[in-house]
Formats: C-alpha cells, sequence, structure tokens
C-alpha cells in the first residue's frame, strides 16, 4: 500500500506519480537553487517547477550519469540538504527503528528490501524520507548491534540481516 501523500506536489497537490512527464531528476545545482531544505524531500511537478523556474526546462536542466559532479552545488544530495531530518523527534527515529527491528525479527531481511518496505509500505509519522535515508538507518542499528549482518553482499544494500539475540524491540 503505497502512500499516495509522498507523490502529491507540494506547490498544486498533483499525484506525481500517475503522470509519466512528472518524473524526472533535475541537475542538483538547479533542485538546490529552486527548492528550500524544507521541501527538497518531496515532489514537484513539472508544471510548478517551471513555474518556479520562470520558464520551460531544457534538456541542459536534466540530471544525466555521466554529470560531472565535482562542484559543491553539483554533488549529490546529503543530510544537510534535507530540512525534514532536522524535524525527526527522538520518538519519531524511535518508531522506525522499531519497525525496521520488528520487520527482520521473525525472518532475516536483505537490506535493500528492508528500505523498499520502509520506503512503499511503512505508514510512518513522516512517510516521505528518502530511502538512504533509511539505509543510513540499518546501518546505525548495525553499528549499534540492535542487528547483526548475517550473509554479506557486495555492499550494504545486499547484506542480509537480522535480530541481534536478546535485542528487545517494539
Amino acid at each position: 500500500m503505497n502512500d499516495i501523500r509522498r507523490w502529491l506536489c507540494l506547490d498544486c497537490g498533483k499525484n506525481t506519480f500517475e503522470n509519466k512527464d512528472d518524473w524526472y531528476v533535475l541537475r542538483n545545482r538547479l533542485w538546490r537553487r529552486l527548492v528550500s531544505r524544507e521541501q527538497r524531500h518531496g515532489m514537484i511537478c513539472r508544471a510548478c517547477i517551471e513555474r518556479r523556474l520562470g520558464r520551460p526546462l531544457t534538456p541542459g536542466d536534466f540530471r544525466k550519469a555521466t554529470d560531472d559532479e565535482s562542484a559543491p552545488e553539483d554533488q549529490p544530495m546529503q543530510k544537510e540538504d534535507y530540512g525534514i531530518i532536522d524535524s525527526l523527534t527522538s520518538q519519531t527515529l524511535h518508531a522506525i527503528d522499531s519497525a525496521i527491528i520488528d520487520l527482520v525479527s521473525f525472518h532475516p531481511h536483505k537490506v535493500i528490501a528492508i528500505v523498499r518496505y520502509m520506503v512503499e509500505e511503512y505508514s510512518a509519522p513522516i512517510p516521505w524520507l528518502p530511502d538512504w535515508f533509511y539505509l543510513d538507518r540499518v546501518a546505525e542499528l548495525i553499528d549499534a548491534h540492535a542487528l547483526v549482518v548475517m550473509a554479506e553482499g557486495e555492499d550494504l544494500r545486499f547484506d542480509v540481516v537480522t535480530v541481534q539475540t536478546g535485542v528487545a524491540h517494539g
């Protein structure tokens, strides 16, 4: 059950999931210029982003896999780029961590499956946290010995994790 709120345009409320034209990735420099830190977690339909930009989007506005991201304003988004993360309370973080631990408490999962579940299925108080946020939470739970890696993959995404024996959750 995908939470529709994560797909609604922050400006007009349009469902960006339903319209293929609204699936785009801007160059990080442009996204940072047009979208405040507090809104960067969300979606903005193409019409609204063009309204913010003051002109139609051009091919040069979109990010490509071959882009040089060496300049600071072009580098991938980091935690500091998302204001929504500043608003997370310890209670919210505890609820997220508990949901992750509960998911793997009866059956080990690949980290990538945990992230997918948290992004697509978990009805958290803040449903639009980015996927890398959950990847970081799993890594922190491993570092805190709440989760243990049962089988290593080529990187953390493909590791299989389960609950550390004796860890209480819920």
